[in-house]
């Protein structure tokens, strides 16, 4: 299967799994969410999971992605950043896009450094460490974050610390969750 990340300029008609979109809303604060998603396809940033590879207008990323056998969900949220603060070396029990839409952040992983801005997407795969630096001075850094992950972490988080003593470590992150969409695969 294939995990796609698209924008507004994405109107290719293909048979999908699941789907789902999010939109921008006025900024309110680290508090709030800076947009909001639904399980379905529409217009702003977008995510599809298909059986064929996507490419062409409106394709910002497209990577496969190993779907659970006993059944997976489609999540949607945004993660804002604060002044200062770090994402600590961690994992996610799902893979997926996350699409910055405002600030700045480092990204360390095992592929090496990269710094993010606005516009900039980047694909992480299950199960593998990264840390997150917000870069800015004064603001509010935030991404967009589409996964699969298994049916049994809906409604849970899938943030695991690599080394458990960065759990006495200031959390300034904030996560808000739009969506976990569940999708059976069926046996027949």
């Amino acid at each position: 299967m294939f995990m796609t990340l698209t924008d507004m300029g994405f109107n290719q008609y293909v048979p999908s799994l699941c789907a789902g979109h999010w939109v921008e809303a006025p900024e309110r604060g680290a508090g709030f969410p800076a947009g909001r998603a639904l399980p379905q396809a529409g217009r702003g940033l977008g995510v599809v999971v298909t059986e064929t590879a996507l490419s062409g207008a409106g394709v910002l990323g497209c990577k496969a992605v190993d779907l659970p056998t006993e059944g997976w969900a489609l999540r949607m949220d945004e993660v804002a950043f604060p002044v200062g603060a770090v994402a600590h070396r961690h994992t996610h029990s799902g893979a997926g896009w996350r699409y910055l839409v405002s600030g700045s952040l480092r990204i360390e992983s095992a592929a090496g450094e990269q710094v993010m801005r606005k516009g900039d997407c980047w694909f992480e795969p299950e199960n593998t460490p990264v840390r997150a630096v917000a870069l800015h001075q004064s603001g509010i850094t935030r991404f967009v974050r589409a996964m699969v992950i298994p049916l049994s972490a809906m409604g849970q988080s899938t943030f695991q610390l690599c080394d458990p003593s960065d759990g006495d470590l200031p959390r300034l992150q904030v996560t808000h969750r739009h969506f976990d969409q569940p999708y059976q695969v069926d046996a027949g």
